[in-house]
């Protein structure tokens, strides 16, 4: 059985992230749409339970090939986004929606869910909270990495020769991840650096 989750892991994969959008779909229009909230609760056991069923490819993806490969990093990947920005980006999906709603029903848009756009120091400090979560993801999973795949016995004599070659670590694939995860993070630290050089200005 194992076999046949692994020979499929992407169809499946796809299949799990559509059932995701349809669920997150069906949760909005019964909740805000036909107003049945009671109903809409019902979606997020089945979430989670999708996402459950994601990690389960990947365990599986591992189980069946004994090593670390691509499809894994993916997984990997929609569950740290799902544990870390998913919530807010949900949150703030769900204001959105509502605020819709409302405006399209011509009734009052409640106070709390009014968009509110930060300007100065206050973006600053938001900007910062959301780097200082990107930097400890970053460095809790790297340390993860390091106990788990271990670190290219070059790394500890040549580091800089090492990283030309492209041996971080132990496992090519997870190298190659957390190449393009730094340099994600160095974009981030610039951006979030530029607004505490520069605070975000309202336009006038």
């Amino acid at each position: 059985m194992f076999e046949f989750f692994s020979n499929y892991r992407f169809a499946f994969l796809i299949g799990a992230e559509v059932t995701f959008w349809i669920l997150i779909t069906s949760f909005f229009a019964l909740r805000y749409l036909f107003r049945f909230e009671k109903a809409s609760i019902l979606a997020i056991p089945l979430i989670l339970a999708n996402e459950l069923f994601i990690a389960f490819l990947g365990y599986i993806d591992y189980k069946i090939t004994g090593q670390f490969s691509r499809f894994q990093i993916i997984v990997i990947i929609i569950l740290i986004y799902s544990l870390t920005y998913g919530k807010k980006d949900f949150k703030r999906l769900d204001h959105f929606i509502k605020r819709k709603i409302a405006k399209w029903r011509g009734e009052p848009i409640p106070s709390e869910l009014e968009e509110v756009k930060l300007y100065g120091w206050a973006h600053t400090k938001s900007e910062l909270k959301q780097w200082c979560i990107h930097l400890l993801v970053y460095i809790t999973v790297h340390i993860i990495f390091i106990f788990t795949f271990g670190l290219n016995t070059e790394v500890l004599h040549d580091l800089s020769s090492a990283l030309e070659k492209g041996q971080l670590f132990k496992n090519e694939s997870i190298t190659s991840l957390s190449y393009v995860w730094s340099i994600i993070f160095v974009i981030d630290t610039i951006i979030t650096l530029s607004y505490v050089i520069s605070p975000k200005k309202k336009k006038a």
